[in-house]
C-alpha cells in the first residue's frame, strides 16, 4: 500500500540522535587558572588548587539491534477500529535501548522516529536475507508483568501453535566507574546486550537458557524423550539452532 507518513504514530519528524555532550565546566579558566598556577609556583597549600578530571571517554556500544538500515515493514493499530495497517517498503532501525523504531520511507526519504506503543509487530530483513519478526507475546504478562509490552524476536513458531521459541534482545547501560579508591577503572559508559530466551507452550511462557538442563527443567513431563532426542542428534544445546531443533521435536510428540 502507499505509505502515508501522517497516519503513523510519530514522535518527531526527522531522525534525531541524542548526543551526549559533556562540558568541562570544572576546568579552571582565565584568572582562576592563573591563581592556581601562582599557588603551585609559590608552593602553597595544594587544597587551594582546583583539580579537574578529563579521563571520561564517552559512551561505547550501540543502542540499536543492528547498526545498518534494514528493509522491513511495520504493522500498526488503526486507531480504535480493531483493524491494523501494514506499512511496507521501509528501511528500519530498532533502538532497543529506548524502545523506538526509526524508519526511512524510500520514496520520500522522510525519516521518522516512531513510538512502539501502537505497533503490533515489525519485521526486518537481515543482511543474510533472513527475515526476523518482532512481536509482543500475550503469555509474557503472566510470567513477568514487566515483559507485557516487550517485543520478542521469533526464532521458531510451530504451524499448530503448540510451541514457539522467542528471544528478548535488551540493552543496559553500565555507568563509568573511575573515581575513588575502589573504582573499577572504567572511564566510559557502556551499552551492552542482554539476551534472554523463552519457550511458549500450552499457554505458558517459560524462560530457558542455552543448555540441556534448562530445557529439560522447562518440560519435565517430556524430559526423558527430549533428553533422548538431544543425545541421538548430538546437540550441544549451546546455540539458538540447537534450542529450536529440540523444541521442534518437543512439539511433535
Amino acid at each position: 500500500m502507499k505509505i502515508n507518513a501522517k497516519s503513523l504514530f510519530v514522535f518527531t519528524l526527522g531522525l534525531t540522535y541524542s548526543t551526549l555532550g559533556f562540558s568541562q565546566t570544572n576546568a579552571p579558566q582565565g584568572m582562576a587558572a592563573q591563581m592556581n598556577l601562582n599557588t603551585l609556583a609559590a608552593g602553597g597549600n595544594a587544597a587551594n588548587v582546583r583539580i579537574f578530571d578529563n579521563r571520561y571517554e564517552g559512551v561505547k556500544g550501540s543502542p540499536y539491534f543492528m547498526e545498518a538500515w534494514l528493509p522491513g515493514e511495520i504493522e500498526i493499530k488503526a486507531g480504535n477500529t480493531g483493524k491494523t495497517e501494514l506499512f511496507k517498503d521501509l528501511n528500519l532501525k530498532y533502538d532497543v535501548f529506548s524502545n523506538l523504531l526509526v524508519a526511512v520511507i524510500p520514496q520520500t526519504k522522510d525519516t521518522l522516529q516512531i513510538s512502539t506503543l501502537p505497533v503490533i509487530s515489525f519485521r526486518m530483513e537481515a543482511p543474510a536475507g533472513d527475515k526476523l519478526e518482532f512481536r509482543r507475546i500475550k503469555e509474557a504478562r503472566e510470567l513477568d508483568p514487566a515483559l507485557a509490552d516487550a517485543f520478542f524476536a521469533v526464532l521458531y513458531d510451530s504451524q499448530n501453535g503448540k510451541a514457539t521459541v522467542v528471544k528478548r534482545i535488551a540493552k543496559k547501560k553500565i555507568e563509568a566507574n573511575f573515581k575513588g579508591p575502589y573504582s573499577a577503572g572504567q572511564t566510559y559508559d557502556e551499552i551492552v546486550d542482554e539476551t534472554s530466551y523463552y519457550v511458549v507452550a500450552n499457554g505458558k511462557m517459560k524462560k530457558v537458557k542455552l543448555n540441556k538442563k534448562s530445557l529439560l527443567e522447562a518440560f519435565p513431563e517430556k524430559a526423558d524423550q527430549i533428553k533422548s532426542f538431544i543425545s541421538s542428534q548430538k546437540l550441544a544445546m549451546s546455540s539458538e539452532a540447537d534450542l529450536v531443533k529440540a523444541v521442534t521435536y518437543y512439539q511433535s510428540i
